[in-house]
């Protein structure tokens, strides 16, 4: 029998199936920046093996693997409760639906990349499915959160307020930076990477007005964040979690920034890039539950 409450090993489920999601995603953008992409060409094993070699490219993509076979059953847990538990909850058992189709495209991607690779168009696909996979279920854990401290209260989502309107642009302007630079990034160039912009045009990317399309995409990116940020802190509405996940948005923003010029001065090294994958994924993560509560109203 559902009901509207959400318990609180629910919502752990639902967590943790987020925290997954978005380890997923910066996994897939790592093994890009480090070039394993090919380390194991064969697909599901590495080399026809359930072991990969001791090889730290190898190692890095099936670990990538590993982390994908893990979050799918999660994800399917956390909608499989929901279902049974609390389908009532159309904002809790909605993303978790919508979650499926895209799921079962980023597992059909990533077998594709392996064995056949991906043309820059489909690429793009793919990474912007894995990140609409992780804004839906960051929802879902967003939502179960409130619902876990507040059972009585049931979730009616708005874009009326400003503050709700103004985080959803900054989420949506920062998706398509990210699934750009899948589109003008040369062969083997780390733009193609989950990442922020490095403030300049790479040498090896592809030439004409994508680049400075996307450097500008990102200006206008960090302009929506930085206004975020601002009007979180001058809101009278007493959203005290939506100040707390606009300031946290600032902080990654502010820390990509620093490693993408650090990176400028100082070449790409394996740690940086790796750096810079991990906040640009929790930058996402941080602007899309933002967003979810700012249009669910004061907490």
């Amino acid at each position: 029998m559902h009901t509207t409450r959400v318990s609180d090993g629910h919502a752990r489920l639902v967590l943790g199936a987020s925290i997954l999601t978005c380890l997923l995603i910066a996994m897939g953008g790592i093994v890009c920046a480090t070039e394993s992409g090919e380390a194991c060409p064969d697909w599901p094993g590495c080399y026809g093996r359930a072991v990969p070699p001791l090889q730290i490219n190898a190692i890095i993509e099936y670990t990538h693997r590993l982390i994908a076979a893990l979050t799918t059953p999660f994800i399917l847990a956390a909608a499989f409760v929901t279902w049974r538990r609390a389908r009532g909850i159309r904002w809790l058992m909605r993303p978790l639906l919508l979650v499926i189709p895209f799921l079962i495209a980023v597992i059909t991607f990533g077998a594709l990349t392996v064995l056949r690779g991906l043309t820059p168009p489909w690429a793009a696909v793919d990474l912007g499915s894995a990140l609409i996979v992780g804004a839906l279920v960051v929802t879902a854990a967003v939502v179960a959160r409130v619902l876990r401290d507040s059972p009585d209260r049931l979730p009616r989502p708005s874009l009326a307020a400003p503050l709700a309107r103004l985080s959803l642009a900054a989420t949506a302007a920062v998706w398509a930076v990210y699934v750009s630079a899948v589109l003008v990034a040369g062969s083997g160039s780390v733009t193609r990477c989950v990442g922020w912009p490095m403030l300049t045009i790479v040498p090896v990317d592809r030439a004409g007005w994508g680049q400075p399309a996307r450097l500008a995409l990102a200006a206008i990116a960090v302009l929506l964040i930085v206004l975020l940020v601002v009007r979180s802190r001058h809101d009278t509405g007493g959203q005290r979690a939506v100040r707390r996940g606009a300031g946290i948005a600032g902080l990654l923003l502010a820390a990509e920034i620093a490693v993408g010029l650090a990176i400028l001065a100082g070449g790409a090294t394996a740690f940086l890039l790796v750096t810079h994958v991990v906040l640009a994924v929790a930058l996402w993560a941080a602007l899309v539950a933002t967003t979810v509560l700012a249009a669910f109203g004061p907490q």
